[in-house]
């Protein structure tokens, strides 16, 4: 046989070796066409494994969930709250999330706090107490109550 041939057979093996060395799934290798395959000619297994990780993490954004390790909650002047890699900064232009939320798709949320928005407006008969109310309509929160609310817009984002 031609080495031609032989190559996407021999890059799918390889793929598939190196997903089950990093606990993905197997659908991940077994979805590429061999042009996907062909592109990956040549590449060692850094690459590879980087390029596995990369379809994992679109596959689960895909599907409404937060990648592996994306477990900061950042503010994405675009989408709001959502959940980022711990070393991204805490706010950020756009973000992964962008292109996905305008087609419509499911972007998780993580918690937070309403007394950490710029739309909590402190109850003025009580203050002291704590309670409040959200300036975009989105109902009262105890201010250090976590829950997810996609209108979130960080305190220190404030012009």
């Amino acid at each position: 046989m031609a080495p031609e041939k032989t190559a996407p057979a021999t890059i799918r093996a390889r793929l598939m070796e190196l997903a089950e060395l990093e606990c993905l799934e197997p659908a991940l290798v077994h979805r590429l066409d061999d042009t996907d395959l062909a592109a990956c000619t040549g590449l060692g297994d850094e690459v590879l494994t980087a390029y596995l990780r990369a379809l994992d993490a679109a596959a689960k954004m895909d599907a409404g969930m937060a990648p592996t390790g994306w477990t900061a909650a950042r503010y994405c002047r675009l989408c709001g709250p959502v959940l980022l890699w711990p070393d991204c900064p805490p706010i950020v232009l756009a973000c992964p999330w962008c292109f996905r939320r305008k087609a419509g798709r499911y972007v998780p949320r993580p918690l937070v706090q309403c007394a950490d928005c710029v739309h909590f407006i402190r109850c003025e008969r009580n203050p002291l107490g704590g309670g409040g109310d959200c300036s975009k309509g989105l109902g009262g929160h105890w201010p250090k109550q976590r829950h997810r609310c996609d209108g979130f817009e960080p305190v220190e984002d404030r012009p």
